[in-house]
């Protein structure tokens, strides 16, 4: 999860790499909460913001509960994404390299 190496284990940075790997589908407060462990009222702060500056959006409503997408529309958010898949490439060369020169068991 490529914004969770650089920015730290924080909400924001786990929420947007979990709606990034998972763009093609919309989710509920409470699936966020389950999958990326941030706290329901964390998400209720941090989601609104996140759709005032349309790096998420909310797609419907089913219930009572909203769900939301990110918003690969948005210029930021396919900059932020190709800014992720470049530091999970340097952290999967990293990781390698690091197996590469450790020495092989007998």
């Amino acid at each position: 999860m490529g914004l969770v190496h650089v920015f730290g284990n924080k909400p924001v940075p786990k929420i947007l790499d979990f709606l990034r790997v998972h763009r093609y589908w919309d989710y509920p407060l409470s699936e966020i909460e389950e999958t990326t462990g941030v706290s329901y009222r964390t998400l209720q702060v941090v989601i609104p913001e996140l759709v005032r500056l349309a790096i998420v959006k909310e797609t419907r409503t089913v219930g009572n509960a909203k769900l939301y997408q990110i918003n690969f529309k948005s210029p930021a958010v396919q900059k932020l994404n190709a800014f992720a898949l470049e530091c999970d490439l340097e952290f999967a060369e990293k990781q390698s390299s690091v197996r590469l020169k450790t020495p092989a068991l007998a």
